[in-house]
């Protein structure tokens, strides 16, 4: 496989993850779902393999860190 095909499915791969754990999201995933769909959309026109991996690794990022915000809920302000 080409490094464009590897590059587009961890684009894919990582994308069906950040939908997945949207479903938990505290403001619902009627919330979520648009803003990722956005996030993805608005860098769809990159074709350097460079940009494209900085951008899985950024996606990466926030998938850990919504995963920790799951893992220590904060209270809920009375």
């Amino acid at each position: 496989m080409s490094g464009k095909t590897i590059l587009r499915q961890d684009v894919k791969r990582i994308y069906k993850e950040l939908l997945y754990l949207g479903r938990d999201y505290p403001r619902g995933f009627d919330y979520f779902r648009p803003r990722l769909h956005k996030a993805f959309a608005s860098q769809a026109s990159i074709t350097d393999e460079e940009q494209i991996r900085k951008g899985i690794e950024r996606a990466e990022f926030v998938k850990k860190e919504i995963e920790a915000m799951y893992a220590f809920p904060t209270p809920s302000l009375p």
